[in-house]
């Protein structure tokens, strides 16, 4: 199949797999580059399989990147969660001037991780202060899983 075929059919496969939003998608010697953006991870790793499936399509060079959020520090936070499926049901978040503070109920150790990590990857943020709380006999990291099994 000729380059140009190949790319007619991706330009249909990108609209059909896009939700309205601009993916560049460029073939060269049956293999596909992506860029632009998308929604979440779901629908970039989506995308990639979808092109993958296809006998012609070699190899797919994903470039696609998640949008970021837009608004407050807050906004933005709760967004990141909410694509993350991480429960932001009695979670506060207070920021002012780049200091954000944590704090409220979590129901497991990696939600009230996932919540300061991505914290941390706004933009404007300087400091992350974790204050969320755990209910009582919750799983925590082991710590000692990191010492020196030979000290």
């Amino acid at each position: 199949m000729d380059s140009q075929t190949l790319q007619e059919i991706v330009d249909i496969e990108m609209q059909r797999l896009s939700s309205g939003t601009p993916i560049c998608a460029t073939v060269s010697e049956g293999v596909v580059t992506l860029s632009g953006v998308v929604q979440n991870d779901v629908r970039r790793i989506l995308i990639e399989q979808e092109l993958l499936r296809r006998p012609e399509v070699l190899d797919v060079h994903n470039h696609l990147h998640v949008a970021t959020p837009i608004g407050d520090i807050r906004t933005q936070l709760l967004a990141l969660l909410e694509r993350d499926d991480v429960p932001t049901a009695g979670l506060r978040i207070e920021a002012e001037d780049g200091a954000v503070i944590l704090s409220g109920p979590a129901a497991t150790w990696f939600d009230r991780d996932a919540a300061e990590r991505l914290a941390w990857t706004l933009p404007g943020v300087r400091s992350v202060e974790n204050r969320i709380s755990l209910p009582p006999g919750a799983v925590q990291p082991d710590t000692d899983a990191f010492d020196d099994p030979l000290a």
